[in-house]
């Protein structure tokens, strides 16, 4: 019976020693960071709205243009109307009329381009940015690291933001 006790605790002593091991393995080191501020800092930095700007700014200037000669056409109607005849009237409308289809139509172009072209710029930067958490999170050990977002509750000593934001190139 004595060496039936003598295994049993010594059974014991093994599976609790094994038990912290895998607590201790369990115990993963979180991070989190904040990719909106992210995402914003590095828009800044990189100058995405003042690129995207520029890059569009002969189309905007265009659509400008038919809207002042949409705007002199509509107060010409509007001075002269009463005393235009009916055909001048009529070629009046015509023109007005086309160049509010082709105002909408340079307009809808232009949007989607710079939907398109933000959503271009928007994933380089989300993929910079990923590349800075796999580096960060591998310099200081972090097994996860999760969206700020998605944290209730973390010590401000696992906010890895600033250094993300620094190690993006």
């Amino acid at each position: 019976m004595k060496q039936w006790i003598k295994a049993a605790s010594l059974g014991l002593v093994i599976l609790s020693s094994s038990m912290y091991a895998n607590a201790a393995e369990a115990a993963q080191k979180i991070g989190y960071v904040s990719t909106g501020q992210a995402m914003s800092e590095l828009a800044q930095r990189y100058k995405v709205q003042d690129k995207l700007k520029k890059e569009f700014s002969g189309r905007v200037a265009q659509l400008r243009s038919i809207e002042t000669k949409m705007k002199s056409k509509i107060d010409k109607m509007k001075r002269d109307g009463e005393l235009m005849s009916s055909d001048q009237r009529q070629k009046l409308q015509r023109e007005l009329a086309q160049l509010d289809s082709d105002y909408k139509l340079k307009a809808q172009a232009l949007a989607e381009d710079q939907r398109r072209r933000g959503m271009e710029e928007e994933q380089k930067l989300v993929k910079k940015i990923r590349t800075a958490i796999d580096s960060v999170a591998k310099k200081n050990g972090y097994d996860v690291v999760l969206d700020a977002q998605a944290v209730l509750f973390a010590n401000k000593k696992d906010d890895s933001s600033s250094k993300v934001i620094a190690a993006v190139k």
